[in-house]
């Protein structure tokens, strides 16, 4: 399967152009890393590329179908091919759905429900941390740098095993965390192999990715990826919460980054649904909040 999305690369990207999304699905990285849990499916209808995404309890359309004249016959094509296959009725539907796409769907006709929102920064608020919102945020940052020997690193394959070995130290806190919650739990399971998927092909994705070492050794890592011509998405975040203020060292030094320097905003994606998660990506100040909506028919 790996192989098989990295040759339809070029034609997924192609579409994508040609349907610039705000949110972290509309990438072709986005899709590649969730195939574990998902088997695609691409299929062209009316000139437009339809993304399916196929599990166990179903199909559904992963991103609303991408090209410059989708129209009602399109998605009605859509959700005919959805109902052939699924037999749980609720199962066919339509995800990561802007909100400027929302009158393809009249109201009459589907439901839209808000499955949550991803967190959109200026770039440069970040870099600076400046004022009195962010002060919290430069105190945890200059406690580290004044506290521990660090250097900040491109990431490289040799640093792959650190890497997973962090992730597993840290989803073995985050466990303690969540013990009643086990939505949460299966998170930390399923992006054990997001993360590794990632690391594994990141060059073939074009991936940016850095780490921090700690006294020589990996305690931070993340990775992102352009999401149009003014927009960075950050793709994943891990550090080690014993080291104070390294989270914010890292999140800080990637967003100034070179490689990160012509981009105006910074997407770090969604919260989860987790209360915690919510509140640290309150706490850097975003400047919108992007909804994601998911679409049914309403017969």
């Amino acid at each position: 399967m790996t192989t098989a999305l990295l040759e339809r690369k070029e034609l997924i990207q192609q579409y994508l152009r040609e349907a610039p999304g705000l949110l972290s699905s509309f990438s072709f990285i986005n899709i590649f890393t969730w195939q574990g849990f998902f088997q695609f499916e691409l299929e062209v209808i009316d000139g437009n590329l339809c993304v399916f995404a196929r599990h166990e309890a179903g199909t559904f359309l992963y991103l609303p179908p991408l090209g410059k004249n989708v129209s009602s016959k399109t998605i009605q094509t859509c959700f005919e091919r959805m109902e052939k296959v699924n037999r749980v009725k609720g199962v066919s539907r339509i995800e990561n759905v802007h909100a400027h796409q929302l009158p393809l769907f009249p109201a009459e006709e589907y439901s839209h429900y808000n499955k949550g929102y991803e967190y959109c920064y200026y770039r440069e608020d970040l870099v600076r941390l400046a004022g009195n919102l962010y002060k919290s945020k430069r105190s945890s940052y200059n406690h580290f740098v004044k506290n521990y020997t660090f250097q900040y690193l491109p990431y490289a394959d040799s640093m792959r095993a650190d890497c997973a070995a962090l992730y597993q130290e840290w989803a073995q806190g985050r466990r303690g965390v969540y013990a009643d919650n086990a939505v949460s739990l299966q998170m930390l399971e399923e992006n054990a192999g997001v993360h590794q998927l990632a690391l594994r092909h990141y060059q073939e994705l074009g991936l940016t990715g850095r780490v921090v070492t700690v006294d020589g050794k990996v305690r931070a890592y993340t990775f992102g990826y352009p999401l149009n011509e003014q927009t960075f998405c950050v793709l994943f975040e891990i550090a080690d919460l014993s080291c104070k203020g390294l989270s914010v060292l890292i999140f800080r030094e990637f967003c100034r980054d070179a490689a990160l320097a012509s981009y105006k905003f910074i997407n770090v994606m969604d919260d989860f649904e987790l209360e915690n998660i919510h509140r640290t990506k309150l706490s850097f100040r975003p400047v919108a909040l992007l909804p994601s909506y998911i679409i049914r028919p309403l017969t």
